[in-house]
């Protein structure tokens, strides 16, 4: 933007600025406006996925099962300071409403759900995608990511669920796909043996 301020043309090239055909305010707005277009076409790539509410599910069902693994625990000490007499100090927090929880759930989620399923005609089920090394390696990085942006897009939700216990006493592929992201399951029946490719075609919409 500043050389378009600034510089001339290079040789060759028509001054449309210093020949009136384009002022320079009119050249700085179509500069912003086409970043803005490609911000937006970066995005919306990063965000598609096929089989996208099989994918829902497999995020939701490796959480499920990080649920059920949980181990009993009691309390997470914050005292980990000492005062002016050496008496620590600080709060005991109960584990099951704690931060820590919620990030032990969530570690390594993303990584176990890109190993155990692939895409297989369309849909995402446990064993390796369709396809060459290549291909399954990419489609692999593909759900890792659309894992770790639906995680992120409810992470609020999730925290939420998971402290007032909505998390553990329902299935968890109800509320991440079905209730916080709709429409990823659009039209898409629960029992997932029931789905076809032709309703797996209406999961490559975008969010």
């Amino acid at each position: 933007v500043a050389c378009v301020s600034r510089c001339g043309p290079e040789p060759g090239t028509p001054d449309l600025i210093g020949e009136g055909l384009l002022d320079r305010p009119n050249t700085m707005r179509f500069q912003n406006v086409l970043l803005v277009v490609l911000i937006a076409s970066v995005t919306t790539l990063a965000s598609a996925i096929d089989g996208k509410c099989s994918a829902c599910v497999a995020v939701a069902s490796s959480l499920q099962a990080a649920l059920e693994l949980e181990r009993p625990r009691v309390h997470v000490d914050m005292r980990g300071r000492l005062d002016s007499k050496g008496k620590r100090y600080g709060k005991l927090i109960e584990y099951k409403v704690s931060e820590l929880r919620f990030v032990e759930l969530l570690e390594g989620l993303c990584d176990a759900v890109g190993e155990k399923y692939g895409l297989q005609g369309g849909i995402w089920r446990t064993g390796k995608s369709d396809g060459k090394l290549a291909q399954r390696k990419a489609l692999r990085k593909e759900l890792e990511g659309y894992c770790h942006r639906i995680v992120e897009e409810q992470e609020d939700l999730l925290q939420s669920a998971l402290y007032g216990g909505t998390l553990v006493n329902e299935e968890v592929e109800t509320l991440m796909c079905r209730v916080y992201s709709p429409k990823d399951c659009d039209g898409v029946a629960k029992d997932r043996d029931d789905e076809t490719s032709e309703t797996s075609s209406d999961e490559k919409k975008d969010l």
